[in-house]
């Protein structure tokens, strides 16, 4: 199993444990779970597609790429994905950039995870609830079943590039 795959499995058990009367911190890391889960099914497609490009494709390079991606950076990435919001430069020649329904659905989730995330690690005013986990949760599992349907196109490839690109792409507008 993926550190990804094992990340949404901890999420769902810590979001399970005490059935009458859930402990917040359990809950909070079972949100925290499902982003990081999220994140890095993302990180590690891209870091792939990167190795690959380079020629280095050991664990070890893999994994130090991985690292360098920055989670607002992906967030920033993937909202402009939510809306097709593509530089020009990539556009299709015929017109506006539609992104497939998959991507959109998988852009979507990363960002109101990481929203969700923050929010448990940060807000300690507010109480998550076994239900807000297990939907966020829901919302994981759906993005990883869109993301196997779509991870093989050339919308998806520029997507995990954008992650690294996006912020030097927008200031050359």
């Amino acid at each position: 199993m993926s550190l990804a795959t094992d990340l949404l499995d901890q999420a769902d058990q810590l979001a399970k444990l005490g059935p009458k009367n859930p402990k917040q911190a359990n809950l909070r890391r079972a949100v925290s779970a499902a982003y990081y889960a999220l994140f890095h099914l993302l990180a590690e497609a891209a870091a792939q597609q990167f190795a690959q490009l380079c020629g280095r494709t050991n664990p070890e390079a893999i994994s130090l790429i991985t690292r360098s991606f920055a989670h607002i950076d992906m967030k920033k990435a993937s909202e402009r994905f939510e809306k097709s919001e593509l530089p020009a430069a990539l556009q299709l020649p015929k017109g506006q950039y539609v992104a497939p329904a998959d991507l959109v659905a998988v852009a979507r989730a990363f960002g109101v995870l990481y929203a969700a995330r923050m929010e448990a690690d940060y807000n300690t005013g507010k109480r998550v609830t076994r239900a807000e986990a297990g939907e966020l949760i829901q919302q994981a599992r759906k993005a990883f079943a869109a993301w196997e349907r779509v991870k093989d196109t050339p919308d998806a490839r520029t997507y995990l590039v954008c992650f690294s690109l996006w912020e030097t792409w927008n200031k050359k507008r």
